[in-house]
C-alpha cells in the first residue's frame, strides 16, 4: 500500500502499476551503493560516470525484477479467480494488492509460489547473460551488472521464502496450515506470529551489528525487521477486517434515507441550509427528482468565499459517474475496494435511480468497532 502517495506508470498485462514516491529514496540509495561500492570493487579503474551508468542500469533491472515478481503473483491470482486491484512499487520492493483472499489453500499456494520461482528464473536468465557476455566478448560492465542482478534475484527468492507473513514463505506456510487444519483464521495467526518473530529477530541482529560497529548494515537490518514485524500485524488486521465484512450487506451499515440537495442552489445557500444546519458532511444532489451527483464539504471548501454566492452546487458537485454506486444487497467486502480517497471515501446506494442511502468509510469503521466490542468473529472461509 502506498506510503507517501503514488503515480501510475500504466498497465502491464492488464494490471495497473503505480510507483510510490518513497521508491525514489531507495532507488537513489541503491544507485549510490552500486556505483560507489559494488562495481568499483568488481571492475577497478573505470570512470565515475561509467560506475554510475552501471549503478543506474543495475537499479532499474533490480526494480524491473521486483515488478516481474509481483506480476507473476497477479497473473496467477487472476487465473485462480482472485481480483487484483493493482501493483505498487515502494521503498521496500513491491506489493500486488488483491480485493479478496484466495478461496482454497491450493490457490493460495500457487499464487504465492510463482513469485519466488519467477525470481529464480530471472536469476538464471541474468547468469546466462553473464556467460553470453564472456562468450561474445561484450563489455565487462554488461557481465558484471548481469551477474550481480542474478545474485540479487536469488537473494530475493530466498528471503521471500522465509516462513513469516506477509512474505511469500509466510503465505505458503499459511496455505499448508490451512490445508491441514481447515481454518484460515488459525493459519493466518500462525503465519503472522512467524512473521513477527522473524522481524524481531532481524531487529535484534541489526542492533547487535550496530554494537559491533557495522553501522549501515545494522541500521538497515533493524529497520527492515521493524517494517516486517509491523507489516505482519497490519496484514493480519486487514485479513480480519475482510473476513468480518464478508457477507455483511451495505444496507446494514449505510445511512438510510439521506437528505438530498437541489442542484440549482448556490454554494453559499448549500452552506447555510445544509452544511451548517445538519450533521452530515455530504449530500446527494438531485435535479428534477433525478440523482445527478454528490456534494461534500471537501468540495465546498475548495470554492473561494467570494465565489460561493454565484457558484451553483451543480458546478462543483462530484458527478454521478465518478461516484461508486452500489445496490443495497451488495456486501461491504465488494464495495470497500472502490471507495478510494479520490471518491472521498463515499458510495451512494441506489435503486431504480433513487438514492436509498450513503455509505462512508467512517460508517464502516464504526461498525467494525462495534463488531469487535461485541465479539463478532470472522466467518469461516468457504471453499469453492
Amino acid at each position: 500500500m502506498p506510503l507517501f502517495g503514488s503515480f501510475s506508470i500504466g498497465r502491464w498485462f492488464g494490471f495497473k502499476v503505480r510507483i510510490d514516491y518513497s521508491w525514489f529514496l531507495i532507488f537513489g540509495l541503491v544507485v549510490w551503493t552500486f556505483s560507489s561500492y559494488v562495481f568499483p570493487t568488481q571492475l577497478p579503474r573505470l570512470t565515475t560516470g561509467e560506475y554510475y551508468a552501471m549503478g543506474t542500469a543495475a537499479a532499474l533491472l533490480l526494480f524491473l525484477s521486483v515488478l516481474l515478481h509481483e506480476l507473476a503473483h497477479s497473473i496467477v491470482a487472476r487465473s485462480r479467480g482472485v481480483e487484483v486491484e493493482g501493483i505498487t512499487l515502494f521503498i521496500f520492493g513491491g506489493v500486488a494488492q488483491t480485493k479478496s483472499e484466495a478461496k482454497r489453500p491450493i490457490d493460495e499456494f500457487l499464487i504465492t509460489i510463482v513469485g519466488p520461482l519467477t525470481s529464480l528464473a530471472l536469476a538464471a536468465a541474468f547468469w546466462a547473460t553473464d556467460l553470453a557476455a564472456d562468450f561474445f566478448a561484450w563489455p565487462p560492465a554488461v557481465g558484471a551488472v548481469a551477474a550481480y542482478i542474478g545474485v540479487l534475484n536469488l537473494v530475493l527468492a530466498l528471503f521471500n521464502m522465509v516462513p513469516g507473513f506477509p512474505l511469500d514463505g509466510g503465505r505458503i506456510f499459511r496455505s499448508l496450515v490451512w490445508q491441514v487444519s481447515g481454518d484460515l483464521d488459525k493459519a493466518t495467526r500462525w503465519a503472522t506470529w512467524a512473521g513477527r518473530a522473524f522481524g524481531y529477530a532481524l531487529v535484534a541482529f541489526g542492533l547487535l551489528s550496530l554494537l559491533q560497529g557495522f553501522l549501515l548494515n545494522g541500521m538497515w537490518m533493524a529497520f527492515i525487521g521493524w517494517f516486517l514485524a509491523n507489516a505482519a500485524t497490519a496484514s493480519y488486521r486487514n485479513f480480519r477486517m475482510r473476513a468480518t465484512l464478508a457477507g455483511v450487506p451495505v444496507s446494514q451499515v449505510m445511512a438510510h434515507r439521506p437528505v438530498t440537495m437541489p442542484g440549482d442552489l448556490s454554494v453559499q445557500e448549500a452552506i447555510d441550509q445544509f452544511f451548517l444546519r445538519r450533521p452530515y458532511s455530504a449530500y446527494p444532489v438531485v435535479e428534477n427528482e433525478r440523482l445527478v451527483g454528490l456534494l461534500s464539504v471537501e468540495r465546498v471548501s475548495d470554492v473561494e468565499a467570494a465565489q460561493r454566492g454565484s457558484t451553483l452546487v451543480s458546478a462543483v458537485m462530484r458527478p454521478l459517474d465518478s461516484i461508486p454506486t452500489v445496490d443495497e444487497d451488495a456486501t461491504l467486502e465488494d464495495v470497500l475496494p472502490h471507495m478510494e480517497p479520490k471518491t472521498e471515501g463515499r458510495a451512494l446506494v441506489v435503486r431504480d435511480g433513487q438514492v436509498l442511502g450513503v455509505l462512508t468509510l467512517g460508517d464502516v469503521a464504526q461498525w467494525l468497532r462495534r463488531a469487535e466490542l461485541l465479539g463478532l468473529r470472522p466467518k469461516p472461509q468457504a471453499e469453492s
